[in-house]
């Protein structure tokens, strides 16, 4: 049967190996480049283009009111932060496979792209940060702090929730333990009876 398929192809033996590891190094290679193109790619308009977009997008919408400003970043802050970690926190079901757990989680960052953007812009000493930490000096006054501020209350709330769901679990459990500890004297004494 080997030497079937052998005489098919057209290889011998010798030849066969011989083309298999050169084809893969060198397609690995190129992925390779692709990827870390791809990566530069990334990177560049992470650093370069979207903290300005960012800042612009937040001030047009504020036009330069304080309080708007505040009122924008809170709200942003608080819901790209709350719904990520309630998406996290799916990842304890134990059903999941690793690779389910991971979408999820990656899901869960990608929810949270508007806290990063407004976290790259005021953590970050490059001077596409400066500008746009300029732009939203001006345009959206405060945004950055209400933000912060919403991120922390969504952790706050979101940790909340995870204790109650916890404690009432653990509640639950226990109701169940106790019923089930009831019934089997009950059952017991039908027994007896019978």
């Amino acid at each position: 049967m080997e030497e079937k398929t052998r005489a098919t192809s057209g290889l011998t033996s010798d030849e066969a190996p011989a083309l298999k590891p050169s084809s893969n190094w060198k397609i690995r290679l190129f992925l390779g480049v692709i990827a870390l193109l791809i990566l530069l790619g990334i990177y560049a308009i992470a650093t370069i283009f979207m903290p300005v977009w960012w800042a612009t997008k937040i001030s047009s919408h504020n036009a330069g009111s304080a309080t708007a400003g505040w009122v924008s970043g809170f709200s942003i802050g608080f819901v790209f932060a709350l719904i990520p970690m309630l998406v996290l926190w799916q990842v304890r079901y134990r059903k999941l496979s690793w690779r389910g757990r991971a979408v999820i989680a990656i899901f869960a960052i990608v929810l949270a792209l508007p806290n990063w953007l407004t976290l790259g812009i005021f953590w970050n000493s490059s001077d596409a940060a400066q500008k746009a930490q300029a732009i939203l000096n001006t345009g959206a006054t405060w945004f950055g702090g209400a933000s912060l501020v919403g991120a922390i209350s969504a952790a706050a709330i979101s940790l909340i929730l995870v204790i109650s769901w916890l404690v009432f679990r653990r509640r639950g459990a226990r109701i169940r333990d106790l019923e089930a500890q009831q019934k089997v004297p009950l059952d017991s004494t039908i027994h007896d009876e019978g």
